[in-house]
């Protein structure tokens, strides 16, 4: 008798809140009612331009909400990074910094021997054939090529210091645009 009773009071405790829900869902709903749609302060609140700067922005979001790329790559990715002129002047000094380069090669007026002189790290190398440079050995010297052995024979060509780019705005621009998507 006992478990039919707790089963009574279970099921009308639910109906009660039910109808307490209820009431409480009409009373709210009632309250909404009575807030107006548009509030008679908004034309005294809001200047014409601050209105029309907001509606601008609004269609300015919803355009872009609506927009669809048609690229592979995300014209929106947050890792590319804005390079000025003096980033780009750094970034090719340090490139011709580490740069094994043959500047020149002379014969030695004491051995006779032709020897190539190397810029490399900011600092100028001699050395003539069978010598070690900064980890490369020197396997033949002619007048516009050397012969050096890093990893594997390689022909390195003289070359004066290459002459540094000019990096104008105009320039860079056309770099950007190239690169837009």
């Amino acid at each position: 008798m006992q478990l039919r009773f707790i089963k009574d009071l279970a099921v009308g405790m639910i109906v009660v809140l039910l109808v307490a829900y209820a009431i409480r869902l009409v009373s709210i709903n009632a309250k909404n009612k009575k807030i107006q749609e548009k509030s008679i302060y908004t034309n005294e609140s809001v200047s014409d331009t601050l209105k029309s700067k907001i509606l601008a922005i609004e269609s300015s979001i919803q355009d872009r909400q609506n927009f669809r790329f048609t690229v592979a790559k995300d014209p929106l990715r947050q890792g590319n990074i804005i390079k000025d002129r003096f980033d780009l002047t750094k970034e090719w000094m340090e490139t011709l910094r580490n740069t094994f380069r043959p500047t020149g090669t002379y014969i030695d007026e004491n051995s006779g021997r032709r020897l190539v002189t190397f810029e490399f790290q900011d600092r100028i190398f001699s050395g003539g054939v069978g010598d070690v440079v900064e980890g490369r050995r020197i396997t033949w010297i002619s007048e516009k090529n050397v012969g050096i052995y890093y990893g594997g024979a390689q022909t390195l060509e003289i070359q004066p210091r290459p002459v540094m780019p000019d990096f104008s705005i105009e320039q860079q621009r056309q770099t950007q645009t190239e690169q837009n998507y």
